[in-house]
């Protein structure tokens, strides 16, 4: 397995796991929190509004800048 089927198969793996969570979320009948809910939590305040841009700009540089 080379380095690139390695990605994709972590990207691969990230995309149902994202897939899965939403429709977990969406058949829970409001038990779990959806994506809008977990996100306006993540930036509730500007302290963590703050972390989540830095967060966003390093995954940014270090994931798809090359």
């Amino acid at each position: 397995m080379s380095t690139r089927d390695a990605v994709l198969a972590v990207w691969a793996t990230i995309g149902v796991l994202v897939a899965t969570v939403a429709v977990a979320a969406a058949l829970s009948g409001g038990r779990l929190p959806g994506y809008g809910a977990l996100a306006r939590a993540a930036t509730d305040g500007p302290v963590r509004r703050t972390v989540v841009v830095l967060a966003w700009m390093w995954l940014g540089w270090h994931a798809f800048a090359r």
